[in-house]
C-alpha cells in the first residue's frame, strides 16, 4: 500500500519534461532505493543506475536508417545507396519538405507509445526519453517554430494531454521556447485513422485543422511534431494549412514510423 501511494506522486512525468523541483528529485531518489524501478517493457528489476529501460529492451528498438527518401523519409530498398527521392515523391511531392522518424513502430516503441497515448501512462516517458537520447534530429534557428499536431478539444479533455506536445518537449528539451501549442488547432473531431484507406483518410481530415494565428508562422520554418507516421495524411494536411498561412517551409518529425 505504501509503495502504491508513493508511486502516485507525479514526479515521473515531470522528470521526463524537466520540470521536477529539487525536493521531488530527492524524494524520487529515496523511493528508488526502497523500491528499485523496473523496466516498463519487460519488468526487469533493478535497472542499472541512470537508466529507465533495460539494456535488452533498448537493444530491441529498431531505429530508422539510411538510405531514406529525402522528402517523405521512407526507407529505400538499396542498403548500399545514398539518400534520394523515392518514386512517389518524384511524381507527386508532399506538401512538407522533409519527414524524419527515429524508430520503427514496433516493440518496444509501439507499446510505450500506446500506453502513453491510450492509457495515460506517463511512467513510460523516462524510457521514451532514453530511447530518444541525443537524437540530433534537426538544426533549428531562433526564428523557427515547433508545432505539435493538435488534438480536438474533446479528445484533449478525455486524455488530459497531447502526446505530440509531450514528445516535442522530450525531443527538444533545450528549445521549448520555440514550441507553440495553440497556433495550429483541430476544429473538427474526426474518427480514428486506423483502418481507413488513403482516400478515406484524406476525406476524414478535410477542413479539420486551422491556423489560428497566421502571423506566428508567416515566413518561418516550421517543425511539425507527431507521435507516429503511418501514411502521412495527418501531417500532410497540417502542412498544407501552415503553408497556406504563409509558412516558408514545414519539416515533419515523428518519434515512430510504421513499416511500409
Amino acid at each position: 500500500m505504501i509503495k502504491r501511494r508513493i508511486k502516485q506522486i507525479p514526479a515521473v512525468s515531470r522528470a521526463a519534461t524537466g520540470l521536477v523541483p529539487f525536493w521531488e528529485k530527492w524524494l524520487q531518489g529515496g523511493t528508488d532505493l526502497l523500491f528499485p524501478p523496473s523496466c516498463p517493457v519487460c519488468g526487469t528489476s533493478p535497472l542499472p543506475a541512470g537508466h529507465a529501460i533495460c539494456h535488452r529492451c533498448l537493444q530491441e528498438v529498431s531505429f530508422i536508417q539510411s538510405p531514406l527518401c529525402l522528402s517523405c523519409g521512407r526507407e529505400m530498398g538499396d542498403s548500399a545507396g545514398s539518400d534520394h527521392l523515392c518514386g512517389p515523391c518524384l511524381r507527386k511531392p508532399p506538401p512538407y519538405s522533409s519527414a524524419q522518424g527515429l524508430a520503427h513502430y514496433q516493440e518496444p516503441v509501439s507499446s510505450l507509445l500506446h500506453r502513453l497515448k491510450y492509457q495515460g501512462d506517463t511512467s513510460v516517458l523516462s524510457a521514451l526519453r532514453e530511447i530518444i537520447g541525443g537524437w540530433d534530429s534537426l538544426s533549428l534557428q531562433e526564428q523557427d517554430r515547433i508545432i505539435p499536431v493538435p488534438l480536438h478539444v474533446s479528445r484533449l479533455r478525455q486524455r488530459g494531454f497531447n502526446q505530440s506536445l509531450v514528445l516535442a518537449k522530450l525531443i527538444f528539451p533545450n528549445q521549448r521556447d520555440l514550441i507553440q501549442i495553440d497556433t495550429l488547432a483541430r476544429i473538427r473531431q474526426t474518427i480514428p485513422q486506423t483502418g481507413l484507406d488513403g482516400i478515406a483518410r484524406r476525406k476524414n481530415l478535410h477542413q479539420a485543422f486551422i491556423v489560428r494565428f497566421p502571423e506566428r508562422v508567416r515566413g518561418r520554418k516550421i517543425v511539425l511534431v507527431d507521435d507516429v507516421f503511418t501514411t502521412g495524411t495527418t501531417v500532410a494536411e497540417c502542412s498544407r494549412m501552415l503553408l497556406r498561412a504563409g509558412a516558408a517551409e514545414v519539416r515533419v518529425l515523428t518519434l515512430a514510423r510504421v513499416r511500409e
